[in-house]
């Protein structure tokens, strides 16, 4: 954190980035270091080369995102990213742009290989924005109403509202203080979980209708077709949080959600129990995570990407049966 905190008080322009498809977790965290360095009397933006799904709507500020930079290259906090390329196309797009600036790398993915020139990569936190949380009085920046919503909507959706086992005492304190800084807990929870349009469960009853069970159940799976956005009328970002309902599942070990992106791009998420290794599944295919939840994208059609995940989880089953004997 010490070297994270030196770039950035001796920066006097902060870009923030987001992984592609942002969620809660990269989106608030960029938000609330693009904020507290305008609080710092700083110049910032956020950039996301993916635009951020309506649910996400109501994070303060939203509207300021944009999907390349605009300020001159000085600091490039990148937020919650496991691998810096994750960014999307802006990386190769602003290849000049990113050749001048000074990268900080900030996330909890245990496969973080630690790219940039101020790395901070804590593994055991249940999100990047328990992270920034912890960074904020460090940089001297009150958290205030605002900072607050940002940083608990991470915290909330990357542990499912605290459901998650990666959820730990520190979360919940770090969470706590949010509250009482301002964040609306139940308002941040019904956002990203409950308040969904009818085309969205029309999708996923499409989804759910078409899931499959494999290795006695042990593994659980179901695909979202271009067909199935088409029929509905949604978005691929419509799909956030269907991995987590597929997990409900009671028998399974292995949780896999397959999002075809086009006739040879699927991007597949995975959810495990203790009992099987997230990150041993998806890393086969360049992805990666945590141990419990992870992702990957194939550039293959969806057939022959369903085929080469559920070998490599019924594998990573037996290496985890193997390891609990």
């Amino acid at each position: 954190m010490k070297e994270v905190v030196a770039l950035l008080a001796g920066a006097r322009r902060v870009t923030t980035f987001c992984h592609e498809n942002p969620d809660a977790d990269t989106l608030g965290a960029a938000l609330a270091i693009a904020g507290a360095a305008e609080r710092l009397g700083k110049q910032a933006e956020v950039v996301s080369w993916d635009p951020p799904a309506p649910f996400l709507d109501f994070l303060p500020r939203i509207d300021r995102v944009r999907r390349t930079p605009a300020l001159e290259p000085d600091v490039a906090v990148v937020l919650d990213a496991g691998e810096l390329h994750r960014i999307g196309k802006v990386l190769y797009e602003r290849a000049d742009w990113f050749a001048s600036a000074r990268v900080i790398n900030i996330d909890h993915h245990v496969s973080n290989p630690g790219y940039g020139d101020a790395v901070w990569i804590e593994p055991e936190a249940a999100a990047t924005c328990e992270m920034v949380a912890r960074l904020l009085p460090e940089l001297g920046v009150g958290i205030d109403a605002e900072l607050a919503t940002c940083l608990l909507a991470g915290i909330v959706q990357d542990t499912h509202t605290f459901a998650h086992p990666n959820a730990t005492p520190r979360t919940l304190r770090v969470s706590a203080d949010l509250l009482q800084a301002g964040a609306a807990l139940s308002a941040i929870n019904r956002a990203i979980y409950a308040d969904k349009p009818f085309s969205t469960l029309a999708l996923w009853g499409l989804i759910l209708a078409g899931a499959s069970a494999a290795s006695d159940g042990r593994i659980v799976h179901a695909s979202m077709t271009t067909a199935m956005l088409a029929a509905t009328g949604e978005q691929p970002t419509s799909v956030e949080g269907f991995v987590d309902l597929l997990g409900s599942t009671r028998t399974a070990d292995v949780t896999i959600l397959f999002k075809e992106q086009g006739p040879t791009e699927v991007r597949v998420s995975v959810r495990t129990t203790a009992l099987a290794d997230a990150v041993a599944i998806t890393s086969a295919f360049g992805g990666g995570g945590h141990p419990r939840a992870a992702g990957c994208t194939l550039n293959l059609p969806l057939a022959e990407a369903r085929v080469q995940v559920l070998t490599e989880a019924e594998r990573e089953l037996m290496r985890g049966d193997a390891r609990s004997r």
